[in-house]
């Protein structure tokens, strides 16, 4: 069986760069496309419009900025065969839908369902009537620890499905999908044969959690873990150093990277060869080379060669208690997620105190720094020049 897959060649601001060149879980949409059509036993074969695929044979077609899980494809090709004819691939709306920002994604949404651009074609042909096979990817949902008066419901849920596929056509996409894939890595490895097993040892005692998730970390050669960290339920790459007091927690962080002294990574994904030497990363994603010493950066997104200097914040929380709002082609859209940080381009530069609002885009290559008022430029004979002036506190 052949999976064709479509190029798409709009570039994704602010990194300029196709999808299928960005990063879920430090490896690229087009990697990780391969990797699962080739284990379902799929030959790929690449087209630059889905019109030039003329196979007889039982094939799939779809686009090139998607992203899926294997459990996804599979459940989907076998009930595309049972429906005998040609159909696309559907997810009934709810909280998956809601927040990997279908608004924000170019699919079609229906009443009760979205699709997207994957579609089924049996070995009879195309036929004339397209059928949604539409999967149920909310059976399991985690909650947040925020308070109904911020999020306006008795809890703010996240999806935690082994079943999911999404669009990337925003930098919110590229962001939630990350996340979303941690979540359902997560859900694997608390259902593998050895996470059963220490469940079974653990019960028998007391029932912890924890302990169970110490166990299921995939950790590299050659890594530097101090006996004060703890690292839960995460991925870890080669030549990984960790320091005192660390924990690292359901997170995937790339090779060669540093985490300092009691820095706190959650559900998080950190490029390969950064360096975080302070604060808490939760629920963000930091491409390669991410240099940070912010006090927090949440549910945010940042390029590589980044640079967060200390008590740079990147906010994510309207105090209007409103959804936050991301530009799209230049128009104003809502993303239908109450919490929302921003997105930093490659090689951005935040220098101390700089605050970026929620849902704001920075372009590639920008350096920032606070106003001169709150900046000390120069100095003489050790006063501060009359130039500038000392903002009261």
């Amino acid at each position: 069986m052949k999976a064709y897959v479509q190029r798409v060649d709009k570039r994704l601001e602010p990194f300029d760069e196709p999808a299928r060149d960005c990063l879920v879980l430090n490896q690229t949409i087009a990697e990780t496309q391969v990797k699962i059509l080739a284990e379902s036993g799929m030959e790929v074969v690449s087209v630059s419009d889905a019109s030039q695929v003329s196979d007889p044979n039982e094939h799939i077609v779809l686009a090139d900025n998607l992203y899926f899980t294997p459990e996804l494809l599979k459940e989907f090709v076998e009930r595309s065969r049972r429906e005998g004819g040609v159909t696309v691939c559907s997810l009934k709306n709810g909280v998956t839908t809601l927040r990997t920002a279908t608004s924000v994604q170019d699919v079609k949404t229906c009443q009760d369902h979205t699709e997207y651009n994957l579609r089924y074609f049996p070995k009879s042909g195309r036929g004339k009537n397209l059928r949604a096979v539409v999967i149920e990817p909310d059976k399991f949902s985690a909650s947040v620890a925020i308070p109904c008066h911020m999020c306006g419901a008795e809890k703010y849920l996240v999806p935690m499905t082994e079943r999911f596929i999404a669009q990337i056509d925003h930098w919110v996409n590229l962001w939630v999908i990350n996340i979303v894939a941690i979540l359902a890595g997560g859900a694997r490895l608390q259902k593998s044969p050895k996470a059963k097993l220490l469940f079974l040892a653990l019960k028998a005692r007391s029932f912890n959690k924890w302990k169970i998730l110490c166990q299921l970390n995939n950790i590299g050669k050659n890594c530097d873990i101090h006996p004060t960290a703890y690292v839960e339920g995460s991925v870890i790459g080669d030549g990984v150093t960790i320091g005192a007091g660390a924990v690292v927690r359901e997170s995937v962080v790339g090779e060669g990277s540093f985490i300092g002294n009691g820095v706190i990574v959650e559900e998080s994904v950190i490029g390969e060869g950064s360096s975080i030497l302070n604060g808490h990363i939760l629920y963000s994603v930091l491409y390669p080379q991410s240099f940070s010493v912010a006090e927090m950066v949440s549910a945010s997104l940042v390029g590589r060669d980044t640079f967060m200097g200390l008590n740079s914040t990147l906010t994510d929380f309207r105090l209007d208690g409103k959804s936050v709002t991301v530009l799209k082609d230049g128009v104003a859209v809502d993303s239908g997620n109450t919490f929302l940080g921003s997105c930093l381009g490659h090689g951005v530069y935040l220098g101390s105190g700089c605050i970026v609002a929620p849902g704001r885009l920075v372009p590639n290559g920008l350096r920032l720094a606070a106003c001169k008022e709150k900046t000390i430029w120069e100095g003489s004979n050790g006063q501060v020049q009359n130039d500038f002036r000392l903002v009261a506190k």
